[in-house]
């Protein structure tokens, strides 16, 4: 089962990290993550190991008033 990617399927990452797949995806900063619904610091992501069926979201900030 490949990641979920903002509700779109992707391959997994060599090696299974949320920095490798950050590198896969490229998304514009500054942005979020959170991994099965759950908030990832940016100081993990490097440690962060990532298995078949994740469920990753990547958001940008929005400003309003």
């Amino acid at each position: 089962m490949p990641l979920n990617v903002n509700g779109n399927p992707l391959p997994m990452p060599e090696p299974p990290t949320l920095e490798n797949l950050l590198r896969l995806v490229q998304p514009q900063r500054p942005y979020a993550v959170a991994r099965n619904e759950e908030f990832v610091p940016s100081s993990a992501y490097a440690k962060c190991k990532l298995v078949d069926g994740d469920r990753i979201e990547i958001v940008h900030p929005s400003a309003g008033g």
